[in-house]
């Protein structure tokens, strides 16, 4: 997967999997977090939106299949 930087305190990097349908999201702290199965249309709404960290909170995170990796 190709991880797209971001501006924000909390998130690093987003990158998406078209094929598995799955949203990675690097943080600031390290954490890797995958979520599956993510519309594509939510990663390019993601990388649109101005406050990453308040669409993950409202649209991602305890809505899909949360992975933690490492």
């Amino acid at each position: 997967m190709v991880h797209h930087p971001v501006k924000s305190s909390r998130i690093a990097s987003v990158a998406y999997d078209e094929q598995s349908a799955t949203l990675e999201i690097c943080f600031r702290d390290r954490s890797r977090l995958q979520y599956q199965p993510v519309p594509a249309r939510v990663f390019s709404d993601f990388l649109s939106v101005v406050s990453k960290g308040r669409f993950y909170d409202g649209v991602v995170k305890g809505k899909f299949k949360e992975i933690r990796i490492e």
